[in-house]
């Protein structure tokens, strides 16, 4: 764990996926759940969440029919979205404690999504003054919770952190895992004996593929020399914009040439210019 320049407790920074979303936000969502239901007011929780006007939010998971039949299911959007109007769906169904909670973590929310920081001194002392809140409103509503769950710890550091990189949104993984469905549809047909190289080799070929429809280059051995695909490979993606589309490849306005896309071309360094 020793590594020079790396200091592995400053160099980690908190997480806001895991940590807010899919932890204290996950963790009240489950206790309010189990609250609602053993009242036996899950049916009017419903009714709340679905009369709930979502043209000003920013809160594209709202299905209440979805959240209410898979409540233990959800993932990080869905709680993103329930962070924001929980208190008024639940103000008359639980204890005033569990909507106090509700409302610091809608505070909370909106502190740590914040994409620029325009006076850091202040914006780091009302972090600190809602983060504190938080704590106190949980050892109210669960204290057994702040020992048991240790992510309810990792909110202290979080001003630090900030302070160090700068908005939480800029080391936040939410973006990067969505891509876990692109390397699960590219493990398909595999034999699960090694699902890694598997999606390497399958990225490797449509990488290969791009190459080549896109006008770059390749050795070719028994020619001794630098070539590329003709003009009908070229044209392909012209003739066929959906192809390109999933390839992520632009198609240039001005179609007169083939293999003209708006792409950086994968040229061999090695490659003389002249033979290009």
């Amino acid at each position: 764990m020793a590594s020079t320049g790396v200091n592995i407790h400053l160099d980690t920074p908190t997480e806001i996926l895991h940590t807010i979303l899919l932890g204290i936000v996950k963790y009240f969502w489950g206790q309010t759940i189990f609250l609602i239901e053993k009242a036996k007011l899950l049916e009017i929780f419903h009714s709340h969440l679905d009369s709930i006007e979502r043209e000003a939010l920013n809160a594209p998971s709202l299905n209440a029919d979805y959240i209410c039949n898979y409540k233990g299911s959800l993932i990080g959007k869905h709680f993103k979205s329930l962070a924001q109007v929980m208190p008024f769906v639940i103000y008359d169904l639980v204890p005033q404690s569990v909507v106090d909670g509700w409302t610091i973590i809608g505070e909370l929310v909106v502190f740590l999504w914040h994409t620029q920081i325009d006076n850091l001194e202040v914006y780091l002392a009302k972090l600190s003054r809602t983060i504190e809140d938080f704590l106190n409103i949980t050892a109210t509503c669960a204290p057994s919770i702040l020992i048991s769950k240790p992510k309810f710890h990792f909110l202290v550091h979080l001003p630090a952190y900030i302070r160090r990189f700068g908005p939480t949104i800029v080391f936040s993984t939410e973006h990067y895992e969505s891509f876990n469905h692109v390397f699960r549809l590219s493990c398909i047909h595999s034999s699960q004996h090694g699902p890694s190289q598997d999606s390497c080799r399958r990225f490797a070929r449509l990488n290969l593929v791009k190459h080549i429809l896109t006008g770059g280059y390749w050795y070719e051995k028994e020619l001794k020399k630098w070539v590329h695909a003709s003009s009908y490979v070229l044209n392909f993606l012209n003739k066929h914009p959906t192809q390109a589309k999933l390839l992520g490849i632009k198609l240039d306005d001005d179609k007169s040439k083939p293999g003209m896309y708006n792409v950086c071309l994968m040229f061999i360094p090695s490659m003389p210019l002249r033979n290009r």
